[in-house]
């Protein structure tokens, strides 16, 4: 009796529970990638997270050449991440529901926004790594 209880609280979970995201995926380097063929990024941009809270962000543009990196804190709350003073000299702060997480592929949504064609690069975020 015990085991068929497992069982279908197991399957109650699989297909009624929220979905875990395991948020120490997170560190290391990604890369921002979108698929989409009405959208074209003029340059790449990187972001590495490291376990002490901190993120950089590497910028290439490909029409000037020019490059950048910036260095920011993050925190994580469940699947809610918050990236810290991404603009100089401002106290604007964003914050996403990670929607997808494993070792190759994340993407973000912009809490209190929903998926739609167009929001791709400001309330959609996706990111690959090798």
């Amino acid at each position: 009796m015990k085991r068929i209880s497992i069982i279908i609280a197991t399957v109650f979970c699989l297909t009624g529970c929220e979905k875990f995201i395991n948020t120490s995926r997170i560190i290391g380097t990604w890369e921002e990638y979108y698929d989409d063929p009405y959208f074209c990024m003029d340059g790449s941009v990187e972001y590495t997270f490291n376990e002490d809270g901190t993120y950089q962000i590497h910028t290439y543009d490909w029409l000037t050449h020019t490059q950048d990196t910036y260095t920011h804190d993050y925190t994580i709350d469940g699947d809610i991440i918050t990236l810290k003073s991404i603009f100089p000299d401002s106290d604007y702060s964003p914050s996403y529901t990670i929607t997808r997480l494993n070792r190759k592929e994340m993407s973000w949504q912009k809490v209190g926004t929903t998926y739609s064609p167009g929001t791709i690069g400001s309330d959609y975020l996706h990111f690959v790594r090798e």
